[in-house]
């Protein structure tokens, strides 16, 4: 079980990363959609202030995103919430780096029900996932259809 507390809607920064290749790893803003028990994972999406591949034209225009404001769940800058950058974390590898986490916030009902919206067209997360990360955000408080 996730020793940290997070629910999900729930914006955290993962200092020293331990999924980056580099050896130097960054810190990671995130938003945690919930733990699953039977896979042993945590779901989470990144968030990213890198606007330039979301225009026309970038390498990500065609991604499944939306942005969420600066001071939003905590987020130091105006940030984009992409879809297609789901991860289901080993909850091995979030235990053990867990002194690295910090939450910086929560979601709005608002923003969370864009996320849905959006969630619920995205291609790359199984709709079983989809149902489950919905779930997560029922349990945490919120409202979702």
């Amino acid at each position: 079980m996730i020793e940290v507390d997070l629910k999900a809607g729930d914006v955290f920064i993962w200092q020293n990363y331990p999924l980056f290749m580099d050896k130097e790893k960054p810190q990671r803003w995130l938003l945690f959609l919930g733990y699953n028990s039977v896979q042993a994972v945590v779901y989470e999406i990144t968030t990213t202030t890198q606007f330039q591949y979301y225009t026309d034209g970038g390498s990500r225009a065609k991604n499944i995103f939306f942005k969420i404001p600066a001071g939003m769940g905590g987020l130091d800058k105006e940030s984009i919430l992409d879809l297609a950058s789901f991860e289901e974390i080993p909850e091995i590898v979030f235990n053990t780096y867990k002194a690295d986490i910090e939450k910086k916030g929560t979601l709005t009902q608002d923003y969370i029900n864009r996320f849905v919206k959006f969630l619920k067209k995205a291609p790359n997360i199984a709709k079983i996932i989809q149902k489950d990360i919905c779930g997560y955000l029922r349990d945490a408080g919120f409202k979702v259809t």
